[in-house]
Order: structure tokens, then C-alpha cells, then sequence
């Protein structure tokens, strides 16, 4: 089973900031003693509100019941009123109100105060609309379907705006039929660029996997419409939760690639916690050995097919290239067993955010010197070295799903691989690559045929030695990348996944 998350999916720019600046006031209320109250809760997730009144938040459905202390209108925003309400009982305001819902609050207030009727498409019910109904005095005509429209009947000129979670296309569609009806009218697209964000992306992978889990309160509008959105798509293979705790009632076992999504109330870690139980449910860990000599392009495609898999990429060429420079650095010869051995026991190496870190300290750059490249193929070749590694990788990789390129991963580190792939490239093609990539160095200083002659010995060395030499495993596919871009061979390995 393979995961995928939708590339907008989780918390919105205005529900974080919500919870920031809740959280902050919080803190002060606390240090002075003071009361701190929410009209309604601050955002529709349970789990997040409910860890906000651990912490003191009250929440309040009206201004009548608090009668001092800090009130955060949550980011739905509330009606006009109520900050009058504020103001006449001295209370200190908290104002979290997203900016996009602020905005439609002020073409409401705006066009009403122009004698304009206001229409809102959203639902009536929810929390920003009423709030948004509020600055027109609660006279605005909401409506959220084709058949709705037959209601509005004035002759005033109309301002239309929406709630900011509503589809797009059901949107559009609505505004057509009232420009049908109406001459007159004013029409502001207000729906959440984030939002709208979130439910292409849900679409858009709700079409390339087998199944949808999605992520969001039970009350959270935008989440259900996520939800609506990929059922369109999965009717009976779409999932909609609050908590990793819900996947209990589901059995995915028959699914082999599932996505993810979830509403703009959804915090990161709840994300995470769900995906983690998935795998951990159902874990079988998919491992990709790419294998290949020096310049065939093993790196960059790893790293980009590990990225659209969203699979962990381990480059274990750079693990022997870390190895090689702890050695340089420490002035340890190769043949030097004792004070090999001695290094590898205290050696920490790890990956982090697209680095590689040695002992703690970012290499990444440093490992690809010319002398690190001439030394590492005599590092690489010594046994106590190789097994130290092998270990660590084949760790790393029953843990993880994994890209893992390297000269000997098909053969050694993952023989049971589920794709092997061995890519190759002329000699010349595969120098003009490093040259290219070492010449923005400034101390760079080589010829391209010195880069030529130095892959030609690497190969030999790495082709002809005696432990786990460079050969294609028996059942790679081997892909010639002279003449291909990386994007061709990254859809070609995907072909054979």
C-alpha cells in the first residue's frame, strides 16, 4: 500500500493565524489573570478546540453570558453588531476573523449602505454566512442552489458574493442564472484561493488512486465539501474522518494506493497521525533500488521520482562520499584498520531536508570535491565500511518506503527490491554532466577531459572490484539516459512500478 497526500491539504493561512494569535492572548490572560472567552469555537475541529480549553479558552455562543475579560471572534468572522456589543461592555477584542471573510464583509457592509440587495451563495447555517449576513442587517438573500433563485425578487440592483468554501463551478453556475434574471448586479468571486486550491488538488488525485481518506472537523464546511468533491470521483471508496482514531471502523487492506486531503482546519500533526496508523496498519514498504555508474543521473532522478512517490530518497553514494571525507579530513589512511574501524563507530551520518549531515554538520556540497571523488571508489571497496552502511540502509529502508540509489543497492542492499533499475549513459555524456554540475564552483579548476579520464577509472575500479562490484541485478530494467531528459526517464521507471 502506497500513501499520497494532496498537495494543498491541512491548515489555511487564516485558521493558523486564528490559533496563533488565540494562543498568544491566551498566554497574557494567563500572566494577568484575566478571562479569555471565544464566541463560538475558534475554528471547526474538535481536537484543536478542545486542546485550546485545556488550556483556558471558554467558549460562549453569545456576548450576553461574558461579562468581562478578552473575547476572540473566531475566524469565521461574527455579524456587525457584535463588535458594538464589544465596544458597550468594555471587553478587550480579539478580532481573528480570516482576511478573505473580512473582505466580503466589507463589500456586504459597502454595497448595503449603497442600497443594494445583498446575495449570499453559501449556506445559511453556517457560521460565515451568518456573520456575513450580519452586515447587511440580516436582510441578505442566502442561497446555494439553481432552484433557490425563484426567492430573489427585487427590483434593486443585486451584490453577489459567496462563502468563501463554496465550489467554484457551483458558484458559476448560480451567477449565470441570475445574470439570466437580473440586469443589474455587482458579483464578487470570493471564494478562498486556498480553498480552491485544496479542492483541485483533492479532485485531481482523487482520479489517480484507488481510494480518498479525507481530513477535517464534522461541522467544517470546507471539508465537506472535499469530501462531496471525491465522491464525485469514488462514491463508495472515499472516507471522511476526524482522527486516526476513526480509521478503526474501516478496512483499507484492499486498497493499494489511497490518498489524502483534509480541510483547512486540520492541523499537520493530525495529518500525520493518520497517515503513520495507515502505514503502520497496513504496512508493506515499497523500496526502488536505482543502481548505475558515475554520471548516469542516479541522484537527480532518484531525488525527483522519490518526491512525486512521496517516498523517502536515501542516497547511499553520498554515505560512502561522507565517509571518504571524514577519512580526508582526519588525515586516516584507507589501510589504516584500527583507526578506520574506530571512525565508523563514531560516525552519525543522516539526511535532513534535502542535506546530508555528517556528525551533526551539513556535507552536502563538501562531499562532492575532486578529491573526495577520487578517494571514495578505495573507501567504498573496504568490507568494515560496506557492512556499517549496509546496515544502516537496509534499516532505513524496512521502515520506509524508499528510493535508494547507489552501485550495488539491486544486488546487495535491497535484493528483493520491488523495481530495479540500472541506468547508464556514454562516458562522454556522463562527463559533461559532473562538469556541468562542478563548474559553478569557483575553485573549480578541471578540464572536461580530466573529468573523462577520472569516471573511466572509477568504472574500472567500480566494475573490477572484489567485493559487490558494479553490475546490473539480474532482473533491473536498464534505461540508456544519453539521450533522454530526466522527466523521460522519471514516467519510464514510473511505467514499470
Amino acid at each position: 500500500m502506497r500513501l499520497v497526500l494532496a498537495e494543498h491539504s491541512g491548515f489555511c493561512f487564516g485558521v493558523q493565524k486564528a490559533i496563533e494569535k488565540a494562543i498568544e492572548e491566551m498566554e497574557k490572560s494567563k500572566k494577568f489573570n484575566k478571562n479569555i472567552f471565544a464566541l463560538g469555537p475558534l475554528i471547526h475541529n474538535k481536537q484543536v478546540v478542545d486542546d485550546l480549553q485545556s488550556r483556558g479558552l471558554v467558549i460562549s455562543e453569545t456576548i450576553d453570558e461574558i461579562e468581562n475579560g478578552s473575547v476572540i471572534i473566531r475566524s469565521h468572522g461574527v455579524p456587525k453588531q457584535i463588535y458594538k456589543d464589544i465596544e458597550n461592555k468594555s471587553l478587550h477584542l480579539v478580532d481573528t476573523t480570516c482576511p478573505f471573510v473580512k473582505r466580503i464583509q466589507k463589500i456586504v457592509d459597502q454595497y448595503h449602505k449603497d442600497n443594494y440587495n445583498i446575495v449570499i451563495i453559501g449556506s445559511a447555517s453556517h457560521p460565515e454566512v451568518v456573520g456575513i449576513n450580519g452586515w447587511c442587517d440580516h436582510e441578505g438573500y442566502v442561497i446555494q442552489s439553481l432552484d433557490e433563485i425563484e426567492k430573489i425578487v427585487t427590483d434593486k440592483p443585486l451584490c453577489v458574493v459567496s462563502q468563501t468554501t463554496m465550489p467554484t463551478p457551483l458558484f458559476q453556475k448560480i451567477v449565470s442564472a441570475l445574470k439570466e434574471r437580473h440586469d443589474n448586479m455587482k458579483v464578487f468571486n470570493t471564494i478562498c484561493l486556498a480553498t480552491q486550491d485544496r479542492q483541485d488538488a483533492a479532485l485531481e488525485l482523487s482520479q489517480q488512486v484507488d481510494a480518498m481518506i479525507v481530513i477535517g472537523g464534522r461541522h467544517s464546511s470546507n471539508t465537506q465539501k472535499l469530501v462531496e468533491l471525491c465522491k464525485r470521483i469514488l462514491p463508495e471508496d472515499t472516507y471522511a474522518i476526524e482522527q486516526s482514531l476513526d480509521l478503526n471502523q474501516y478496512n483499507l487492506s484492499k486498497y493499494s494506493l489511497i490518498g489524502v486531503t483534509a480541510g483547512a482546519s486540520t492541523p499537520n500533526y493530525i495529518i500525520k497521525e493518520v497517515m503513520q496508523k495507515i502505514e503502520n496498519t497496513y504496512r508493506k514498504t515499497i523500496q526502488i533500488a536505482i543502481d548505475g555508474p558515475a554520471g548516469a543521473g542516479k541522484s537527480t532522478i532518484a531525488k525527483k521520482l522519490a518526491k512525486e512517490l512521496n517516498f523517502l530518497y536515501i542516497d547511499t553514494g553520498a554515505m560512502y562520499r561522507a565517509i571518504t571525507y571524514k577519512l580526508l579530513i582526519n588525515h586516516i589512511e584507507v589501510t589504516a584498520h584500527k583507526e578506520l574501524v574506530d571512525l565508523l563507530t563514531s560516525t552519525n551520518i543522516r539526511f535532513e531536508k534535502g542535506d546530508i549531515l555528517l556528525d551533526g554538520n551539513v556535507v552536502t556540497h563538501k562531499i562532492r570535491s575532486p578529491e573526495v571523488t577520487d578517494n571514495v571508489s578505495k573507501v567504498s571497496a573496504i568490507k568494515e565500511v560496506r557492512m556499517t552502511l549496509l546496515k544502516i540502509q537496509q534499516e532505513i529502508a524496512s521502515k520506509n518506503n524508499v528510493v535508494m540509489d547507489g552501485r550495488d543497492i539491486g544486488t546487495r542492499v535491497l535484493p528483493k527490491a520491488d523495481l530495479k533499475v540500472f541506468l547508464t549513459a556514454s562516458v562522454e555524456e556522463r562527463a559533461n554532466r559532473r562538469y556541468q554540475e562542478l563548474k559553478t564552483d569557483p575553485s573549480f579548476n578541471l578540464s572536461l577531459r580530466t573529468i573523462k579520464n577520472s569516471i573511466e577509472q572509477r568504472d574500472y575500479e567500480d566494475e573490477n572490484r572484489e567485493l559487490d562490484p558494479l553490475v546490473p541485478a539480474n532482473d533491473a530494467i536498464l534505461i540508456d539516459t544519453t539521450k533522454m531528459s530526466i522527466n523521460e526517464v522519471v514516467e519510464k521507471i514510473k511505467e514499470n512500478l
